[in-house]
């Protein structure tokens, strides 16, 4: 087989520019192994998708991966953008250098950049792996996430923390992950529960005080905590999980099983699977996709699950 060509997309705004020293560390190897690549920079929020686009209705190459540097959200705007193009079939690298690299985790990827880069040099073929995808009738929103789409006290938790001074200092520590558990506490006692209503499989299900929806492709979110441990990025399925807010004390004992990962044996944890899932909600609710906020509204979504390849080779 032909070398292979990297397009390279790069946030420097990832893990509050920590991501920077990891660029310079991935340049560096490929330019000693003597590796064609070409380097495009994400300059603000939402250009990764435009510089996916470029890629993928421009390539000229037979060979070709594009390589995201960054964090979940860039791999995220990157697929979107290359998902808008005749070549959305372009296989995607990922190396992990945002704050919480939950989609590393999901997929057994190392959390060390330069230990993915070896297993992505290492590949000789494309993998594929699910994906999920989803609509919003509200506002007509449509897109894709790697991780998962959360309403209520999680997407909360993570508006917190991203308008946060302390997310900064994290990861300049390295300690990023612990960000999302800050904005935990600093929401804890601020949300309401709220009624959704979950579609699955021709029926559905009303539970009136739920406080955490969360439609998940894989087991970790908020920098490592397994929210679902059975979900897998390769059954063809969608795990969504609703938990309750009966009292407070029992759902801050339900918080540190969730973290613990022994939530799930509980009558207020609500566990659905499938190909196609609906939620809706009648209540202003905050959303986030991949760890990016979707601002606060009724939210009526749809999801469905896609199929994505990834240059990588996994253990």
């Amino acid at each position: 087989m032909a070398a292979v060509f990297f397009y390279i997309i790069f946030n420097p705004a990832a893990g509050s520019g920590t991501s920077v020293a990891t660029f310079k560390a991935v340049r560096q190897v490929l330019d000693d192994r003597q590796l064609p690549y070409e380097i495009r920079v994400s300059r603000y929020s939402g250009h990764a998708v435009q510089l996916a686009r470029q890629i993928g209705s421009f390539n000229t190459h037979d060979h070709a991966v594009l390589m995201v540097i960054g964090g979940d959200g860039t791999l995220n705007q990157a697929i979107t953008g290359l998902r808008e193009t005749k070549q959305q079939e372009l296989p995607v690298a990922y190396i992990p250098a945002g704050s919480g690299n939950d989609f590393a985790r999901g997929i057994g990827m190392p959390q060390d950049p330069m230990a993915a880069l070896d297993q992505i040099l290492a590949a000789t073929a494309p993998i594929t792996l699910d994906i999920g995808q989803y609509t919003e009738a509200t506002r007509h929103e449509s897109g894709f996430f790697v991780n998962n789409v959360g309403v209520g006290f999680d997407a909360a938790a993570v508006a917190a923390a991203n308008r946060s001074s302390y997310k900064k200092l994290l990861n300049r520590l390295h300690l990023g992950s612990l960000a999302y558990m800050f904005g935990v506490v600093n929401v804890f006692f601020s949300r309401k529960p709220f009624p959704v209503t979950v579609h699955v499989d021709g029926q559905y299900e009303i539970i009136q005080r739920a406080f955490l929806c969360t439609t998940t492709n894989h087991p970790y979110f908020g920098g490592g905590v397994r929210i679902l441990p059975t979900a897998t990025p390769t059954d063809g399925e969608l795990d969504l999980i609703v938990v309750e807010n009966l009292n407070v004390f029992y759902f801050l004992f339900l918080l540190l099983e969730l973290i613990r990962g022994k939530h799930m044996k509980y009558k207020a944890v609500h566990h659905f699977k499938s190909s196609h899932l609906r939620v809706e909600t009648n209540s202003l609710e905050y959303g986030q996709m991949d760890g990016e906020e979707m601002g606060t509204r009724a939210f009526q979504l749809e999801f469905n699950v896609t199929k994505q390849k990834f240059w990588i080779k996994l253990d």
